[in-house]
């Protein structure tokens, strides 16, 4: 159990590093100073995360799954159909919303950097 945790964490820090490695302008596919949904959810799904924390790869994080990540986020806030399990939408949508201060559905450069103070590019 001690070495599946241990190459869980390894592969969850590796994915998430390729990730932090890009900065704004990379992410920000169109050049308009700002991160959509879209192009958030083009990056990240391009490095694998989710399916690296779903460690029973059945598709959905259970709460224990999640919480395994380390995150100090409220699962139940993100599983928005309230079906006890987060789907890679519920995950996405859960992180950006998150850092979406002015909530207007885009990063600009300050949410970018405020994702990465103890979120998931902080690594």
């Amino acid at each position: 159990m001690k070495l599946r945790i241990t190459s869980f964490i390894a592969l969850s820090l590796a994915s998430t590093m390729a990730f932090a490695a890009s900065n704004f302008e990379a992410q920000d596919a169109n050049g308009d100073g700002n991160i959509s949904k879209d192009e958030f959810f083009g990056s990240v799904s391009d490095v694998g995360t989710y399916s690296d924390w779903d460690s029973d790869s059945d598709g959905l994080l259970t709460e224990d799954e999640f919480n395994e990540v380390g995150w100090d986020y409220d699962f139940v806030t993100w599983d928005v159909d309230g079906n006890s399990y987060l789907d890679g939408g519920e995950v996405y949508d859960g992180y950006f919303n998150t850092y979406d201060e002015d909530e207007n559905g885009h990063w600009d450069d300050g949410e970018w950097d405020d994702a990465g103070d103890g979120g998931l590019f902080d690594v």
